[in-house]
């Protein structure tokens, strides 16, 4: 075909590509297949006109093509706010079944408060505690039945509330990886405790008018979200363990990661709700003299929001036939993951590739971790054996015996022992990616044994320990330590993965951050920190603790002593779980900064337009 002939033909095509990239909305789509139309053009042209303009034309055009998918596509605002208004509402209609259950579980629980009350005068104080109720009809007593909500200051009521719902929140979310059974008794376990608290007014009420309406007007004005949520998260806890009970022609693993990756963008999905219910009981419903009809648009507000967003939305964007976008979190019944480190991918992808990564990983470390958190256990017992005596585990609120492993109140051997197993954890956990990232380059095989080794141990245990002082400094440092994390496991691996200077390696971290892609650092932060809650939550869990309460009948010891043997396994526990635990965090940052170095080079990209500037793809 003659030149002119060829640009006659195809000009009008690229003509409307020009136009499309000027447009402000542009849809990646589309994009995707005007790229492999003018690479084709591209590899023709370089074929038959290879000394002439029209290729350098087409080479351009191409390279603005994959600027505008690569950039744009998986990066910045869009693909956030595209998580809030298309993915979420999807996600949430696909599993509108469990939302039933979970709703009609928790209203009958709601009935058996209520009626359990009706029956016996006695239960409130067995569901709420005596204190509780003491402290209530005093407040009543005294005028104000509503006081409980002004007796702390504002920002330490927020922080309190804050991770209490957060963690009430994911607990009935994990339970359902035993078979939902969990979640549904956590769910009928809080409707109980609702129904039984608004039954209790009633009853007041009778000797004390208004005290039922200022109690639902004061109440329901946090509530409006927070039961909410709490119904949400018994759904994604039921979607959760429906993957493990009925897998369908997936096998059960790969149904577990369909349903797991679901109910994980429900729970990031209902987290901002949680804080704001938070923010609204600290800081708004103190104000008990705010006129009735304000407190009530405000209670009708909120639940339009939540019927609105979580019920209308999905169900119209469901029945409009839009869920068939939802391929995305389909898995093929035979799938065999191959990672591939030159491919943009969501925090959803990331998650299942490092989970995959992480068995194989935990297969060839889990005698390493028995044995560090073994050591660790016995240096702390030699050199800080009070520490021991005293019983340092809660076993209700289980992130704080980790917290307490770094607090210099119990000695430098458990700061020291902490900070060695979890340096030692992420930097195997991080030569272990980076030996897998070699191998599918074709590069020399990592080196463990070398100074570029050392230099990357050091600055490990450097920001570890870092983490550890700011741990031991208490709010607000410790909050910052924990919000950083995720952003100092990035710089880690591109420090050690590039074997690149501090300094370059921190400009790059902060480079990558860019366009919304720290938002996507925190998602697949939160996606496995997850998975190192529900250990934690276990070792509290009440049945573990009953087969040491009836070990310790068993034990021949005085009581002191079986206290500190209980406390020894729980600390080595708790060892154990940094040292195997660590590298799924470091596992799913690493993945991520391969997704963010395609996002922001485009190496394979590039590598495709070279290839088809060079006619391998010729026709």
């Amino acid at each position: 075909m003659r030149e002119t002939s060829f640009i006659e033909q195809n000009k009008k095509k690229w003509d409307e590509f020009e136009t499309i990239l000027k447009q402000e909305r542009r849809d990646p789509d589309k994009l995707s297949e005007l790229f492999i139309q003018v690479t084709d053009d591209l590899s023709y042209a370089r074929t038959f006109y290879p000394n002439r303009s029209v290729k350098v034309y087409l080479n351009n055009l191409a390279q603005k093509i994959f600027r505008n998918i690569y950039r744009n596509r998986f990066s910045g605002w869009k693909a956030f706010f595209n998580f809030w208004l298309e993915e979420l509402p999807l996600v949430i209609y696909e599993a509108r079944k469990e939302f039933l259950v979970a709703l009609i579980v928790f209203f009958l629980a709601m009935g058996i408060g209520v009626l359990s009350s009706a029956n016996d005068s006695e239960f409130p104080k067995f569901i709420l505690g005596d204190s509780y109720v003491s402290m209530t009809k005093t407040n009543i007593e005294n005028g104000d039945p509503m006081a409980v909500y002004k007796s702390s200051q504002q920002l330490d009521m927020f922080l309190g509330i804050t991770l209490n719902n957060l963690r009430v929140a994911f607990f009935t979310f994990l339970l359902g990886l035993f078979a939902s059974i969990g979640t549904i008794g956590f769910l009928l376990y809080n409707g109980i405790m609702v129904g039984t608290f608004q039954y209790f007014f009633l009853d007041m009420n009778a000797d004390h008018p208004g005290v039922l309406r200022e109690s639902l007007l004061t109440i329901w004005m946090h509530g409006s979200l927070e039961i909410p949520s709490i119904i949400i998260a018994g759904a994604a806890g039921v979607a959760l363990g429906k993957g493990l009970l009925f897998p369908g022609t997936y096998t059960r693993f790969q149904a577990f990661q369909l349903s797991a990756r679901r109910g994980l963008n429900i729970m990031l999905g209902i987290t901002p709700v949680i804080i704001l219910a938070a923010f609204i009981e600290s800081f708004l419903t103190r104000y008990t003299d705010l006129p009735d009809l304000v407190r009530i648009f405000f209670i009708l507000f909120c639940f339009a929001f939540i019927i609105g967003y979580f019920i209308v939305i999905p169900f119209l964007k469901g029945r409009s036939g839009r869920n068939a976008k939802l391929i995305e979190f389909r898995l093929p019944a035979n799938e065999k993951r191959v990672v591939n480190f030159r491919l943009i991918k969501k925090s959803s992808e990331v998650f299942a590739e490092s989970f995959t990564l992480y068995s194989s990983f935990l297969r060839k470390h889990l005698k390493l971790g028995l044995l560090f958190a073994l050591v660790s256990t016995v240096i702390i017992y030699v050199f800080d054996k009070t520490y021991y005596a005293k019983g340092f585990y809660d076993s209700y609120l289980v992130y704080r015996n980790v917290f307490a492993l770094f607090s210099l109140s119990n000695g430098y051997y458990s700061i020291l022992c902490t900070t060695v197993i979890s340096a030692f954890s992420v930097f195997n956990a991080q030569s272990f990616l980076i030996r897998i990232y070699y191998k599918s380059e074709n590069k020399k095989s990592f080196n463990f044994f070398s100074l570029k080794s050392l230099k990357s141990s050091v600055l490990i245990f450097l920001l570890f320990s870092l983490f550890f002082m700011m741990q031991s400094s208490g709010a607000p440092l410790s909050y910052l330590a924990i919000f950083l994390l995720p952003f100092a496991l990035n710089f880690m691996f591109i420090a050690n993965a590039n074997y690149s200077n501090w300094i370059d390696s921190l400009i790059l971290s902060i480079q990558y951050m860019r366009n919304g892609s720290w938002v996507r650092m925190i998602e697949t932060f939160l996606m496995s920190s997850l998975i190192t809650l529900l250990f934690f939550l276990i070792t509290g869990s009440p049945l573990l603790w009953l087969y040491f309460e009836v070990m310790s009948w068993n034990l021949p010891f005085d009581p002191e002593t079986v206290s500190v043997i209980l406390t020894l396994s729980m600390v080595f526990l708790i060892y154990l779980g940094l040292y195997l635990l660590l590298p799924l965090l470091v596992l799913g940052a690493g993945l991520q900064y391969f997704s963010l170095k395609e996002v922001n080079e485009g190496n394979q990209l590039l590598t495709q337009i070279k290839q088809f500037e060079e006619g391998k793809y010729a026709r």
